[in-house]
């Protein structure tokens, strides 16, 4: 008996619920540096706090300040991680674009193939049914000039002097 398929919890709109932890893990995975800073952040500020509990006002000093300069490069990483994810998704949209009008122009370039390829079989078996038509009639196939010789003849047919 195979093994049963996790449930997949669906919200309002039919988009899958996601769990606090593979959310993190798709948000570490965009940008890691903002989990990172915000860890630091924290861990600033507790050292801070116990710096504060033993009465050490120099090192909490130091403390606090390392702690707004987490806080700062934590807000930068988020507004720059924001930024390289829509120029990210945006190559991305303009690279899918771009192989979409390739695979267009493919397309048109294989019908106008198909449509030339057709075109020519079509004229070979006119050549072919033109060639046997003369060959039972027995006219010569070297007629020249506009439309199978019809007009503008090479042939000197009644242009002859006459002595």
């Amino acid at each position: 008996m195979p093994a049963p398929e996790p449930e997949i919890l669906l919200d309002a709109n039919g988009m899958p619920i996601e769990t606090w932890g593979g959310k993190f893990e798709r948000k570490f995975k965009e940008n890691p540096f903002v989990p990172i800073l915000a860890g630091l952040t924290t861990a600033s500020l507790i050292v801070a706090a116990s710096k504060l509990r033993r009465r050490d006002s120099v090192s909490l000093n130091h403390w606090l300040r390392v702690r707004v300069v987490m806080q700062g490069l934590t807000i930068v990483a988020v507004v720059g991680g924001s930024w390289w994810y829509g120029q990210m998704k945006h190559q991305k949209e303009a690279a899918a674009a771009a192989d979409q009008e390739r695979l267009l122009e493919r397309a048109g370039f294989e019908a106008r193939l198909r449509a030339a390829e057709e075109a020519d079989r079509m004229e070979r078996v006119e050549q072919e049914l033109h060639s046997k038509q003369a060959a039972t009639s027995g006219q010569s196939e070297s007629r020249s000039g506009w439309f199978g010789g019809l007009f503008g003849s090479s042939s000197s047919k009644g242009s002859g002097s006459s002595t």
